[in-house]
C-alpha cells in the first residue's frame, strides 16, 4: 500500500516520485489522448469549465491544488494536465454525469447490534495503483483508492471510523447548480474533513456532485443519498440497513429528477441484479448476521451470476466494522493472486 505523510505539496511530490511511470502512462491515455480524439480546447466552455473549477477550488480547498501540483512536480508532468486528470476532463461531455458502470454498496446491522459497511469497486484495474493510505498534516488520515496520479477519493475509510461507498450515476441533462464540483474531489474532501454521516449529509446539501453515496460512521449512523449536482435526494434507512448500485429505483425522486430537466436514466446491464443481490441479502440476514458472513457474501465471485458483487469488473472490495473497529478497514484486492488465494486483510487507518 501506498502511504503519503505530511503536508499538501510533499505528499504530492512523494506521490508523484514513487508511482511516475503509472501517472505518466494515465496522462498519456486519459489527458493527451493518445489514440483518441484531443480533449475539447477549442470549445469556450470547456476553458470556462476548467477555470470555473480551478477557483473553486482554490477558494475552498486550496491544500488540493497544492498536492496536485506537488503531484506534478514529482512525476514531471505539466500540473494542468495533473488537474485535467483530477477534473475527468475526458469525461467532460458528461460531467458530473460518469457513465453508470459498477460499483456496489451495502450497510446491514450484524447479529450483535452493530452495523457493518461494505461492497466492491469496479473499474478498469489499469487505471489504479491500489489502496493509498493520506495521512496530511491537516484534517483526518484515511485510506481510498484513487485513480494513479489523483487526488480522488472513493470507497475508504478515515481515521474516525466513517466509512464510505459508492456507485457512480448518470444523469443526462440535468440542470447542474452553480458551483457544482468533481465528484471523485468531493469524496476525498468528505474523506479528509467529516467524522459523522450528519457531517456528510450536510456537506451534500451544501455541495453540488453526482454520485450514489452510503457511508457509515463510529456511532453506527447511516447516511444513503443519490447526490445530484442539482441537489441532494436522501433515501431513509429506519430498518438499520442500505444498498446501492447504479440506478434509481424510486420513482418519486426519478419524477422529480426528471422536472430537474432529466432526460434518461442509463442503467448498467448489472446494476438491478446487483441490487436485487444485495436487497435479498439484507432482508433475510439483517440483525441476524456476522462480519465473517458478510464478508463471505461480498467476496463470493459467481461469473455466472450477473448479480455477483464480485465481479470481472471488479478493483477491489472492502468491508468495515466503525463502531467496534474504527480505525480498521479490511480490503480485499482482486488483482495479482490466484482466485483461491484472494481473501480480506485488516489494514490500519
Amino acid at each position: 500500500m501506498l502511504s503519503l505523510q505530511g503536508s499538501a505539496i510533499s505528499m504530492g511530490r512523494n506521490y508523484g516520485r514513487q508511482l511516475k511511470e503509472e501517472i505518466n502512462a494515465n496522462l498519456k491515455v486519459l489527458i493527451q489522448r493518445e489514440g483518441h480524439g484531443p480533449l475539447p480546447w477549442h470549445e469556450r466552455h470547456f476553458r470556462e469549465w476548467l477555470c470555473r473549477q480551478e477557483h473553486l477550488l482554490q477558494r475552498e480547498w486550496p491544500w488540493l491544488l497544492q498536492e496536485m501540483s506537488g503531484v506534478a512536480q514529482g512525476c514531471g508532468a505539466g500540473y494542468e494536465d495533473i488537474l485535467l486528470l483530477n477534473l475527468r476532463a475526458w469525461q467532460y461531455d458528461l460531467y458530473s454525469q460518469p457513465p453508470a458502470g459498477g460499483c456496489s454498496s451495502l450497510a446491514v446491522t450484524l447479529a450483535d447490534g452493530t452495523r457493518a459497511c461494505a461492497g466492491a469497486l469496479d473499474d478498469p484495474a489499469r487505471y489504479y495503483c491500489g489502496p493509498v493510505h493520506f495521512e496530511p498534516d491537516e484534517g483526518y488520515g484515511f485510506i481510498t483508492f484513487p485513480i494513479t496520479g489523483t487526488s480522488w477519493g472513493n470507497r475508504g475509510m478515515n481515521s474516525r471510523g466513517l466509512s464510505l461507498g459508492i456507485s457512480s450515476q448518470r444523469l443526462p441533462g440535468l440542470n447542474i447548480l452553480p458551483g457544482s464540483i468533481n465528484q471523485d474531489l468531493a469524496l476525498r474532501i468528505i474523506l479528509q474533513t467529516c467524522a459523522t454521516a450528519e457531517e456528510v449529509r450536510e456537506f451534500c446539501r451544501k455541495y453540488h456532485f453526482t454520485i450514489n453515496l452510503l457511508c457509515l460512521d463510529a456511532q453506527g449512523d447511516i447516511f444513503c443519498a443519490h447526490q445530484t449536482a442539482a441537489g441532494l435526494f436522501e433515501i431513509p434507512t429506519p430498518d438499520g440497513w442500505s444498498a446501492l448500485t447504479n440506478h434509481i429505483g424510486n420513482k418519486d425522486i426519478t419524477d422529480r429528477l426528471m422536472k430537474l430537466g432529466v432526460r434518461e436514466f442509463p442503467e448498467s446491464a448489472t446494476t438491478r441484479a446487483r441490487y436485487d443481490r444485495l436487497l435479498r441479502f439484507a432482508q433475510r440476514n439483517n440483525g441476524r448476521c456476522t462480519a465473517e458472513q458478510v464478508m463471505e457474501f461480498i467476496g463470493r465471485r459467481d461469473d455466472n451470476d450477473p448479480g455477483s458483487i464480485h465481479n470481472g469488473g471488479t478493483v477491489c472490495l472492502t468491508f468495515s466494522i466503525p463502531q467496534n473497529s474504527s480505525q480498521t478497514l479490511w480490503i480485499m484486492q482482486t488483482e495479482g493472486s490466484d482466485e483461491e488465494k484472494r481473501f480480506f486483510e485488516p489494514y490500519i487507518v
